[in-house]
């Protein structure tokens, strides 16, 4: 009697063990075919997508653009919810598309001084990037000689800049200008880099400072006093 029920019992519990493990896998399976896997959408099209999503029972929820260097313009650069995640039928995936790599509108920076530049570059969205600086014979100290990319459209952000550091110093003696006529003083002063002063009048140059010979840099003045000439004492 004792033996019959229990194996009775036994009977019982591995019926009701049973049965809840076949109710679980009818809710498994219940809970599966209700939900479908993301798939992987970066780099594909906006309409390549929609597709897809819509055979997996998943609309497209598109929230913005954005540039990128790598994936083409329309073109998805993010998903919300990651690949092979599972969610239910019915729901989105939230996307970012592409605008293709960003375009900035160099202006002409040639002639500028660097020091000036940077307001110009923050209003373009641009920064400086690489600058090289190099003696010039033309160009000032700190004026922007050349520089890359030229005046445009350009899919970089940095502009790289030729900066003029002026040209080399030079030193030298100072010539004689005196017993010269002022037209050969100019001719001369121009050819040397030097600023001529001028005082007084006349054709004929009486005096100079400073004296021929003294030690004199490119760039700097030399005042020189006119006369009529024909009357040296010297």
């Amino acid at each position: 009697m004792f033996k019959n029920a229990l194996k009775l019992a036994i009977f019982f519990i591995g019926f009701i063990i049973a049965g809840a493990f076949v109710a679980f896998l009818v809710f498994k399976l219940i809970n599966f075919s209700g939900t479908a896997k993301v798939p992987s959408l970066i780099g594909k099209s906006v309409s390549d997508v929609a597709s897809l999503l819509k055979d997996s029972g998943l609309s497209l929820e598109i929230q913005g653009e954005d540039y990128h260097a790598d994936i083409p313009q329309g073109f998805i650069v993010t998903q919300d919810i990651q690949q092979g995640e599972r969610i239910a039928k019915g729901s989105s995936v939230k996307v970012y598309i592409s605008k293709g790599k960003a375009t900035f509108v160099v202006p002409y920076l040639e002639g500028m001084d660097v020091d000036e530049v940077k307001p110009t570059l923050l209003n373009a969205g641009l920064e400086i990037g690489k600058t090289t600086w190099v003696h010039s014979d033309t160009q000032g100290k700190n004026i922007i000689i050349a520089q890359r990319p030229l005046p445009g459209y350009s899919d970089s952000n940095k502009a790289n800049l030729l900066v003029s550091l002026g040209p080399y110093e030079v030193s030298y003696k100072c010539p004689l200008f005196v017993k010269m006529t002022v037209d050969e003083a100019r001719i001369m002063a121009k050819n040397l880099g030097l600023e001529l002063i001028e005082k007084e009048s006349g054709s004929m140059v009486m005096f100079q400072k400073p004296e021929a010979g003294s030690i004199i840099k490119r760039g700097e003045s030399v005042e020189i006093t006119l006369g009529r000439g024909g009357s040296f004492w010297f």
